[in-house]
């Protein structure tokens, strides 16, 4: 450390020297790769852990569902998602009032959203959720399989589907 001396107050001012600042700025870098290493991977972490939340969120209305009303077991398509849209809609129908369901059965849904709208997907490259007959399963990138395409930016979200007069959910009694 250098010390200079001021000649109007008689103090010595002290500044650092140009090693100090390059030590200094070296150990700051050395310690930013490592914090920006620690987050580099948020992205995809956060992306597998949206996506398991809403397999269990489908998971957990699947159980509601069957205790409520009957088994929600319907046939798994592996190359097709027909089958995860017809049993997400039976998931997010509502029964309406004087229906004649309503005379055999304690049906209360929607169990779940019912202004979720997810496209489906066979791609690799997207993160998929495939009904397995009886539940749902999470489907990684780079995994083959059809399923509900989890869209990570909520552009599936807010418009409420219409269900035909004529709609009767999957599943047996």
């Amino acid at each position: 450390m250098i010390a200079f001396e001021n000649p109007r107050t008689l103090r010595r001012v002290r500044g650092f020297s140009l090693v100090e600042i390059i030590i200094t700025i070296t150990v700051i870098g050395i310690i930013a790769s490592i914090a920006v290493g620690g987050f580099g991977d948020i992205t995809g972490r956060s992306k597998d852990t949206i996506a398991r939340n809403l397999t269990e969120t489908l998971n957990q209305a699947t159980r509601n569902f069957s205790h409520a009303n009957w088994d929600l077991r319907f046939n798994a398509v592996a190359n097709s998602a027909g089958d995860e849209i017809m049993v997400l809609r039976s998931l997010q129908w509502r029964e309406p009032d004087g229906a004649a369901y309503q005379k055999e059965v304690y049906y209360k849904g929607p169990y779940m959203r019912d202004d979720w709208n997810p496209d489906t997907s066979s791609s690799t490259d997207d993160w998929r959720i495939q009904w397995t007959g009886s539940s749902w399963k999470l489907l990684l990138p780079d995994e083959a399989g059809a399923g509900l395409k989890v869209d990570f930016e909520g552009r599936d979200l807010g418009k409420q589907f219409v269900f035909p007069d004529n709609f009767t959910p999957v599943g047996s009694r």
